[in-house]
């Protein structure tokens, strides 16, 4: 899984875009996991489309990367 930054929005808020990594694929199940975490009491971030999720802050999109940088 590979994890770029970029803006979202007009106000130009922190976000994230995951993109599949050379022989490695996204599956739904993990984005769907993503998803719940977000949801849940310890996450954040929303997802706005297919693999973009945007943040209020770039301490919670820190946090984000944190959480899913080692996941496999």
């Amino acid at each position: 899984m590979k994890m770029q930054t970029c803006e979202v929005g007009p106000f130009r808020l922190p976000g994230i875009v995951i993109e599949d990594q050379d022989d490695e694929v996204v599956t739904e199940d993990q984005l769907t996991e993503i998803d719940d975490w977000c949801l849940s009491d310890v996450g954040t971030g929303v997802r706005m489309s297919d693999r973009l999720w945007s943040f209020r802050k770039e301490s919670q999109r820190d946090w984000f990367i944190l959480r899913w940088s080692g996941k496999e």
